[in-house]
This record gives C-alpha cells, structure tokens and sequence, in this order.
C-alpha cells in the first residue's frame, strides 16, 4: 500500500516540474489572446479535468481504478502550479503581489486544514468516501468557473 500511496505523488511532481512549460505553450499557441488569457484556459480546463477524475475515483470500485483517477486528478492539479503565481503577477499591482500572494496562500492553507477535518466527519457520518470525493470535484468546478469570472485584469492601481 505504501508504494501505491506515492504514485498519484510523482504524478503531482510531473504535474508541477512540466505546469510552467505547459503554460508557456499555449501562450506560443495563442500568443494573439494575450498572456492572461493561456494562463485561465491551463487553470481552468486542468481543474476541470481534475475535479472530473476525482470525482469519478469516489465512485470506482477497484483499487487500479481509482490509484489511476487520483493520480490523474493530481496530475492535472499540480499543472496549475505555476499559474496561480504567475496570474497574480499578471492582475495585481507590482506593489501587492507579496501581499495578495501571501493571502491567497493563507486561504489555501486554510483548505488544507478545512477539507482533511471535513473528509473525516463525511467518512465518519456516512460511512464512505464517495461523497468526500464528489464534494472535492465540485469544489474544484466551482473553482474553475470562478477562474473563468472573477480573474481579470486590473485596470487601475489599489494600495494595500
């Protein structure tokens, strides 16, 4: 179980060494939509994917299955990386991307102790992982909608 426990990891460090490349491509590939636009279209299209497969690991039966959908969920996940700096250096003033920085970090660290206490008390209610599962997945498309929304470029400069 150890060994298999790592492998939706290395598919994270693949995710994350390759997110920045993968970003720099489509801006090539698009390069007329401007720098922004290759950044939300990697962020939003890899939580997509993301939040599909983890989603469909809650429902999966067999052991293979669902080490390769979590992995493939990782994967996707960690290719957004690099985007999550890189954008708010795209739309924040150059005098707040420390600050914003910092914050968006701290709302994430607070997932990070959020959704481990959550996960428990859906398992220990329900008695199944399926719905920690499907709530992450949407919560990762609720997220890639707001990407789509809310990240635009500002037009005037605010100091914190």
């Amino acid at each position: 179980m150890s060994i298999i426990s790592v492998i939706p990891w290395v598919f994270g460090f693949i995710g994350l060494a390759v997110g920045g490349l993968v970003s720099d491509w489509v801006f090539k590939k698009f390069a007329g939509k401007g720098i922004l636009f290759s950044r939300k279209i990697v962020l939003v299209i890899c939580l997509f994917i993301s939040a599909v497969c983890i989603g469909i690991a809650g429902l999966v039966t067999t052991i293979p299955s669902a080490v390769t959908l979590v992995a493939l969920s990782v994967f996707f996940l960690y290719l957004t990386g690099a985007i999550y700096w890189a954008i708010i250096q795209d739309v924040v003033d150059k005098h707040n991307v420390g600050s914003v920085g910092g914050f968006m970090h701290f709302l994430a660290n607070i997932a990070g102790i959020i959704g481990p206490t959550l996960t428990g008390y859906i398992v220990q209610t329900s008695g199944t992982f399926t719905i920690a599962f499907l709530l992450a997945g949407g919560l990762a498309i609720i997220a890639s909608l707001a990407v789509i929304r809310y990240v635009q470029p500002i037009n005037h400069k605010i100091k914190i």
